[in-house]
């Protein structure tokens, strides 16, 4: 690939765009907010305090490249209008953590999964990565498209990203879920930095017990699961079912989340939130099984509750889950 559109100048499409720009290729930003696009074009692209000057698009004056592959790094509630300007040919990898029934019906190319987390500053095109971690990139379909993938790849890992080609990316997307659908909502309900989660007390067992709900509910629907972290989902459900384990592990992982944030936080406060496409999605999967979900269904309740009245995380919401 010669050009590369990078949809949604967040703090992983920022990211994604500064590792293209670095290995030498085309990049064009493409964001909807216009004070986004007025910030880069006077200041550029920063991440990590360091500038670069790639060129940007307003969404609404942009139109797909037939040449170049379009990597989505929007939230899954913004996959609709775009989807609008692709057609069946348009080359598309997703940057997505939660599941969207609607892009998962268009021919996909691939899809990644971050397991970094790169915040963005509101209404810049500023970015700091708070957690450094992978990208796994691999085919909707297992071993699929593997030549453009392998192409996204390299570039990527020739502007310094930790970029890995997997041979399918549901097993890792899979996982991520597992995670973030316990992360955020305890998280965002409770205005929480994530490393909260693991100390000592209610909320550390809560969490404990969401993952397992959560690994559950993925092993009974048959659901393949990939490795992202030290340990495969599996191990990481055997440590937490002997309680002294987890506890005993927690301090040592704790350290990696200080200072990161879910952004489910600040979308609660905006009244739309992907929380159908984290909880939402595995509460679903949970009724084909007929496996029981309270956490989930827990979370979809008290955060599209909250989302509604627009209010910031506080102890009062949290305190929901607690009891």
């Amino acid at each position: 690939m010669k050009t590369y559109h990078v949809i949604g100048a967040g703090g992983i499409g920022l990211a994604i765009a500064i590792s293209l720009h670095k290995a030498g290729k085309k990049v064009l930003l493409i964001e909807k907010d216009p004070e986004k696009v007025a910030f880069c074009k006077n200041q550029g692209v920063i991440l990590n305090n360091q500038s670069f000057s790639i060129d940007i698009s307003e969404f609404d004056q942009w139109n797909p490249d037939p040449e170049a592959l379009n990597i989505l790094c929007v939230k899954c509630y913004n996959n609709d209008e775009i989807l609008k300007k692709f057609t069946p040919s348009t080359k598309v990898v997703p940057i997505q953590n939660g599941f969207d029934e609607n892009l998962s019906a268009f021919p996909l190319t691939g899809e990644g999964i971050a397991s970094f987390i790169s915040e963005c500053s509101p209404k810049t095109t500023k970015a700091t990565i708070t957690r450094k971690g992978k990208l796994h990139i691999g085919p909707i379909k297992p071993w699929a498209n593997l030549t453009i993938l392998e192409d996204l790849n390299n570039s990527l890992k020739q502007g310094d990203f930790d970029s890995h080609l997997v041979g399918w990316s549901l097993p890792y997307k899979n996982t991520k879920l597992m995670y973030n659908a316990a992360i955020s909502p305890l998280t965002s309900a409770g205005g929480l930095e994530n490393a909260s989660l693991l100390k000592p007390g209610k909320l550390r067992t809560l969490f404990f017990k969401f993952l397992l709900e959560n690994h559950s509910i993925l092993k009974a629907c048959k659901q393949p699961l990939g490795i992202i972290g030290p340990f495969h989902p599996d191990k990481v459900a055997w440590l937490l079912s002997h309680q002294w384990l987890g506890e005993s592990l927690a301090p040592f992982f704790r350290p990696s989340l200080k200072k990161t944030y879910c952004s489910m936080f600040l979308d609660i406060q905006k009244g739309q939130t992907e929380i159908e496409n984290y909880n939402g999605h595995l509460s679903r999967l949970a009724k084909t099984s007929n496996i029981p979900c309270p956490l989930n269904n827990l979370a979809l309740k008290i955060i599209n509750e909250m989302s509604s009245r627009r209010c910031q995380g506080n102890p009062q919401d949290l305190s929901i889950f607690l009891d």
